[in-house]
């Protein structure tokens, strides 16, 4: 193919130019930046702290287009500051919301940051130096393990220990090198990065590699190619959230081949999330001027361990193989060439494993030496050096910029790549497993029954072709076209403009269900349904998800969740019976609890205070259920339940009833296990009429949980048909949680269907009415269709509240962007819309209730 020329343009620099302006060009790459930025807003792609930083971005590069170059890199570093100040100010989009102690958080990181690269330049032997970095380093880490008390927040110990964890060795070893005397504006610029507060999770940029690609090249290709980058990020992180959403799986549910497949590959996809951050950070840096290459280069694509090797975080591998492999290889060279390939290549495969464990460390405050971590390194690094010893006696197959192989080693190609991305798939489950039993344990039992429209074998053709025609490509790929500034700003701006106006709210409405349902997983920041049942993700999930570990971190990047945002469990409210339930409300206690005062009545329930036995003429009502039925995030007079009640006694003078009682027995993390236990211990007690029981989604996962921890304990016994079904499987409850899940999955409804069962037996045993209820999260958009049928059978009434939220934005009721729960407006629909439900099945709750309007505000 005919290589295509470079497009003349009217406001392109000359290809030899560094300091060429143009009035046209400044708007091409601003206008694209600002895209950029609406994209990132609309669709919700990274936190807010990158929406503040994306700001001082844009508003610094409109200035510093036109800077002399001696001033561009003094004014970087001030941006970088800035940057650092409008993060943990939590200044941005929310201008009227300061943060003083953040600003002392900010203050402090720059001088830490300046200590730690004065010990490096002081006026003794380089050894003293580096035993004063390390004793330093021994001290911050007292310090970060809360040993010794320090005046900054635990926000500061991410952001400050991705600059320095790594980059403070590369930056100490080339100053032992050092041939030309880097600046003091090099220096803090190659600390404090511009984009470094917002993304703890970041690339190990090479000191010299920063050093000598600053402006190197024609600036506004630099600029260019930094916006593209920033745009493939963005499609990197949508891809991610697409998979998290929809194609994650847990263990427990892999029943068949296709889900085995799927559980198999869905832990690599996620690395996207890294991927796509990574190329925004680069593309960021590029706007500055730091032509800095490429973190990842299609790595889904290896076709070769080693392969794979060089194209995956290619600055970590450039690190390594800097300070660890290169040393090592010089060293043991001595021996053979063979002998110092295979020690340097697994000493850096080590090293990189401890290395991981140092920046899990400094990010999250713990280490995560595993089994499976370990294992999965050294499985990696014998695959890489079998890899190494065979491209060294045989050679590799080369071919220059933009030739194209035969179809007969293009084939081969293809087929090695989709080999590499199967193994490298496999140990990436590996090392995502909660534990090497659970991981080895999906393997045993799975068959081939349920695989619905496609087989097995066509679905492996197609994962071939989603990866082998690709590669097949690539390896037939002919000669690259040339850069064109024009083309780039027309096909990026163009692409940018479309993704902007399709995420749009008044666009994206109209465009069918199918993209309004996608455009909904690529919003939404919330757990999916895995992650919903407190199920663990892989290592750099844990990492790229800051309030996962650090909510403090959380707060200053603008998703507001403080530290009093605790789970029920962990508050004064809760007391751990260590039986079933797991916990109870304990009686006459009060405490702050998401945002509200909350108070828990002398029975252990979030409630009026009532007698223990109903007055004459009362119908009572009980409701159990969990953290929606509790009121998590919302104050005492706002739950439904409370709401329900004060509707149904102003009601009262129309009905068979003269007064109506609603107790919430709601509790939060409670499953169908529990309410069992609540029902038959406490529940029939206070001698209700009715039980309405309330459920959501994900019930049999989620009760799973619950009943394998009350089995190890001991008190699941109580109920025959957990015996049953324990004697029948053969389970030894002492084998590993996962484990013992994964094989009690098969028996997930039936477990169901007896606690079910068990409940409406029980309450017809005492006279009393039972009623299924479905309500769902305010997010949720899947119906528990088995659930519901199991109740049906079991012998429960079964009234449906689905459409409760129907016509109303969801992010309007929930109680915070990070939980879902509904807040004092969910609260309000879910009682008319309870009552409206009631007045509709008088021919199963005979409560006359009249049709009242809704009061003003609600």
């Amino acid at each position: 193919m005919r290589s295509i020329k470079t497009l003349s343009l009217p406001w392109s620099a000359d290809p030899t130019g560094t300091e060429s302006r143009s009035i046209l060009a400044w708007f091409a790459i601003a206008g694209q930046l600002a895209l950029f930025i609406a994209l990132v807003y609309l669709l919700r792609l990274e936190t807010t702290a990158l929406i503040r930083v994306l700001l001082v971005a844009l508003a610094g590069w409109c200035v510093h287009y036109f800077l002399p170059q001696r001033y561009r890199l003094p004014f970087f570093v001030l941006l970088s500051f800035a940057a650092i100040a409008a993060v943990f100010a939590n200044l941005g989009p929310n201008w009227h919301h300061w943060r003083f102690d953040g600003l002392i958080d900010a203050a402090w990181i720059v001088a830490i940051g300046l200590v730690l690269i004065g010990i490096v330049h002081l006026p003794i032997a380089f050894g003293w130096r580096v035993l004063a970095l390390v004793g330093t380093g021994c001290g911050l880490a007292a310090a970060r393990m809360d040993w010794i008390a320090t005046p900054w927040t635990r926000a500061v110990w991410p952001v400050l220990a991705s600059m320095f964890m790594f980059r403070l060795i590369v930056y100490a070893y080339e100053m032992r090198r050092e041939q030309k005397m880097a600046t003091l504006s090099e220096r803090l610029a190659y600390f404090f990065m511009l984009p470094n507060v917002c993304f703890p999770l970041f690339p190990v940029v090479d000191f010299r590699t920063f050093r000598s690609s600053y402006y190197n090249a024609d600036r506004h290709y630099i600029y260019q190619t930094g916006i593209q980058w920033m745009f493939r990020g963005a499609i990197h992180l949508i891809c991610y959230r697409l998979v998290y959403q929809r194609f994650v799986i847990d263990a427990a549910d892999v029943h068949n081949q296709i889900e085995l497949l799927q559980f198999i590959i869905w832990p690599f996809l996620l690395y996207l999330k890294v991927s796509g951050t990574f190329h925004i950070i680069t593309g960021m840096l590029r706007l500055f001027g730091f032509n800095l290459p490429e973190t990842h280069n299609l790595y889904f694509l290896s076709s070769s361990f080693t392969d794979f090797w060089r194209r995956i975080n290619i600055y970590w591998k450039d690190f390594i193989m800097k300070i660890v492999y290169y040393p090592c290889y010089f060293r043991f060279r001595r021996w053979g060439e063979s002998v110092a390939l295979v020690s340097a290549t697994l000493l850096a495969f080590l090293a990189t494993w401890l290395l991981h464990n140092y920046q899990w460390f400094w990010l999250r405050g713990t280490w995560v030496f595993t089994w499976n971590d370990f294992l999965f390194w050294m499985i990696l690094a014998v695959l890489v050096t079998i890899n190494a010893l065979y491209e060294m006696r045989h050679g590799r197959t080369r071919r220059l910029r933009g030739g194209a192989l035969s179809w007969s080693g293009a084939l081969q190609t293809a087929g090695r790549t989709i080999g590499v991305f199967v193994v490298i798939s496999l140990l990436w489950s590996f090392w995502s497993a909660s534990s090497v039993p659970q991981w080895f344990s999906v393997f045993d039992t799975v068959g081939v029954e349920g695989p619905g429209k496609m087989t097995p074998a066509l679905v492996l053709v197609a994962v071939a072709a989603i990866i082998g025609i690709p590669a097949l490509v690539l390896a037939r790929g002919s000669a690259d076209r040339q850069y064109s500034f024009r083309r780039s700003v027309a096909s990026v701006g163009v692409c940018g403009l479309i993704a902007v106006c399709i995420s749009l709210p008044v666009v994206r409405d109209r465009l069918g269900e199918t993209v309004s349902t996608a455009m909904a997983d690529i919003r939404m920041p919330n757990l999916n349904s895995r992650d919903n049942a407190n199920l663990e993700r892989g290592y750099y999930e844990n990492l790229v998800n800051v309030g996962a570990f650090n909510p403090e971190l959380w707060i200053v990047y603008g998703q507001r969740r403080n530290e009093e945002w605790k789970d029920l469990e962990k508050t004064p409210l809760s007391e751990y019976t260590g039986a079933l339930p797991r916990t109870y409300l304990r009686p006459l206690s009060q405490a702050d609890y998401r945002g509200h005062r909350v108070h828990i009545n002398r029975w252990g329930m979030r409630d009026q205070d009532y007698e223990k036995l109903p007055s004459p003429g009362t119908l009572r009502i009980a409701v159990v259920g969990a953290s929606i039925i509790f009121g998590a995030g919302v104050a005492d007079d706002e739950t439904f339940e409370g709401l329900l009640e004060q509707r149904m006694n102003e009601q009262a003078a129309d009905s068979a009833y003269p007064h109506y009682d609603v107790l919430n027995f709601g509790v939060g993390a409670y499953t169908s296990v529990d309410m069992l236990a609540i029902i038959e211990d406490r529940v029939l007690a206070f001698k209700p009429n009715y039980i309405f029981y309330f459920e959501h989604s994900a019930l049999i996962t989620r009760m799973l949980d619950h009943l394998i921890i009350a089995m190890q304990n001991g008190s699941a016994y109580r109920y025959d048909f957990v015996r049953d079904i324990v004697r029948e499987s053969g389970i030894d409850h002492r084998a590993d949680p996962e484990v013992l899940k994964r094989k009690l999955t098969p028996y997930g409804e039936r477990l169901l269907r007896a606690i079910y069962s068990q409940i409406v037996e029980t309450a017809k045993r005492e006279g009393v009415g039972a009623f299924w209820i479905y309500l769902p999260r305010v997010d949720e958009r899947t119906s528990p269709e088995v659930e519901r049928r199991l109740a049906a059978e079991a012998g429960f009434d079964v009234l449906d509240l689905s459409d409760v939220y129907d016509g109303y934005d969801w992010r309007t009721l929930v109680v915070a962007p990070w939980d879902d729960h509904p807040n004092a407006a969910g609260h309000r629909l879910i009682a008319d819309k309870l009552y409206e439900v009631l007045r509709q099945h008088r021919d199963l709750i005979p409560l006359n209730l009249a049709a009242a309007p809704r009061k003003e505000g609600q």
